[in-house]
């Protein structure tokens, strides 16, 4: 009886670890074959994963850089992207919800033209008390948010040192 605990105590550990899938970027804990409850997908075989597409989290108020978060491409153009997650307990007991009942998280994200006409976007994942989205985006997108945010960053601690410096 002792090695089935044991066993048993092996497996929880390794079904406590949440994974992202390879194959729908959702973040998961895997089914005891090793499969994606979310998708269906092997995790340990991502045959088809499209080695460009990679997820990004990204906060409500974020400025992201001017190119399209599918292809890539320069664009001016932004696409309005919301969250709605309405209370609960309202919804059944009275089966209205007020907007002050409401959370929202809205993302502004940069999409061409081209890619507009074949998608929208859709988050993978939102999380309303940190206020941001998880999209799947393409990898040199990603690249580019986070040089953007490094160098926002740098800017910032800059720019207070140098006042500081004036004063």
């Amino acid at each position: 009886m002792g090695e089935i605990s044991e066993n048993n105590e092996g497996q929880n550990k390794n079904a406590s670890i949440i994974v992202e899938c390879p194959h729908c970027y959702t973040k998961i804990l895997p089914l005891a074959d090793n499969t994606c409850p979310a998708c269906q997908g092997d995790l340990s075989h991502p045959v088809w994963m499209d080695s460009n597409r990679v997820s990004l989290l990204i906060h409500e108020s974020e400025e992201l850089p001017s190119y399209c978060y599918s292809c890539n491409q320069y664009t001016e153009q932004k696409v309005r992207v919301s969250g709605d997650q309405e209370s609960l307990l309202s919804e059944l007991l009275t089966g209205d919800v007020s907007p002050e009942q409401t959370s929202n998280v809205v993302i502004f994200l940069p999409q061409c033209e081209s890619c507009a006409e074949m998608e929208d976007p859709e988050p993978v994942e939102v999380d309303y008390e940190l206020q941001t989205m998880t999209f799947v985006v393409h990898a040199g997108f990603r690249d580019r948010v986070i040089q953007f945010r490094e160098d926002r960053d740098q800017n910032d601690v800059g720019g207070s040192e140098a006042d500081e410096f004036e004063a």
